[in-house]
């Protein structure tokens, strides 16, 4: 699995799962205890599949998340306006 974007999209008891960002249609549900880093729900987060350790390797992307929340507020304050 080469590096692909996700959108962190909910915990449930056991799991996290994530949406890919360029299609909603693939999802990734890894274990919490697996989950290795401090990501909140809307986060953006890089996921890659490291063979060496079976398991997955993730990276936060709160530049590319901070700009896209910042683009959906901008989006709901023009809506407020008309």
């Amino acid at each position: 699995m080469a590096t692909k974007k996700y959108i962190l999209d909910r915990f449930d008891d056991f799991f996290v799962i994530l949406f890919e960002k360029n299609n909603k249609a693939n999802k990734l549900v890894i274990l919490k205890e697996k989950f290795t880093i401090e990501a909140k729900i809307g986060d953006l987060v890089e996921v890659h599949k490291n063979e060496d350790k079976s398991g997955y390797d993730f990276k936060i992307l709160k530049e590319e998340t901070n700009e896209t929340k910042q683009r959906l507020l901008d989006l709901i304050e023009g809506m407020k306006k008309e």
